[in-house]
């Protein structure tokens, strides 16, 4: 799986560099690996895919904001660093505890109800990956079984429903991507977005992906 993912992650980068600049610049150097270890604490085990993208790319650098270079997924979506990535994970635990907290006079039992999706949809096994400009997410799942390592897209402001998966995996996210970028085909984020094409604006070292 990983030696996989190191194959699509080193043609994104050399698509990105031939072709889009400005985002292969943006993307950062390798996050180090007590930042990565740091994400999950011990509290649950990271899915590899994870820990080999991170070990590639600690995120990116999106100066411009997220219709500027270093946007390389669609829909605006920044993919952010290990510190993100905890931090993001953090605040579900605390969003979690929190709604249980509010809640547990209508129902004692809900203090042990860790392991399900409670209150605004928050799971203590969901890390936050990317994030666009409306505060939705894309999550790693990190729950046991078949979910564990799915890709889920997600908890806009004003959300009423759960994430939905977009991808089985965090690697058939960077494949479709990597086909994307290097054909010209479309990706539909969601069942609720509209399909995107990845065009080139600007040329030279300005270059850089926006998704229409």
């Amino acid at each position: 799986m990983t030696d996989d993912l190191d194959a699509v992650l080193a043609r994104i980068d050399a698509w990105l560099e031939a072709n889009a600049p400005a985002d292969h610049a943006a993307l950062n150097p390798p996050a180090a690996q007590g930042d990565i270890d740091a994400i999950a604490d011990r509290r649950f085990p990271l899915h590899p895919d994870l820990v080999t993208w991170l070990g590639r790319h600690d995120g990116v650098t999106a100066t411009k904001g997220h219709a500027g270079p270093g946007v390389i997924l669609p829909e605006g979506f920044i993919l952010s660093g290990a510190e993100g990535m905890r931090a993001g994970q953090r605040t579900m635990e605390e969003a979690l505890a929190e709604w249980i907290d509010e809640n547990e006079s209508e129902d004692p039992d809900l203090r042990d109800v860790y392991d399900g999706v409670y209150g605004y949809l928050f799971h203590v096994r969901w890390v936050p990956i990317a994030t666009d400009i409306t505060g939705g997410k894309l999550i790693l799942d990190h729950r046991d079984g078949d979910r564990f390592g799915n890709v889920l897209y997600g908890l806009q402001a004003g959300d009423t429903d759960g994430p939905e998966k977009v991808w089985d995996s965090l690697s058939h996210m960077f494949r479709d991507l990597l086909v994307a970028l290097s054909e010209g085909t479309r990706i539909r984020l969601s069942s609720h977005a509209d399909p995107v094409t990845p065009r080139l604006t600007r040329t030279g070292s300005d270059a850089f992906v926006r998704w229409e």
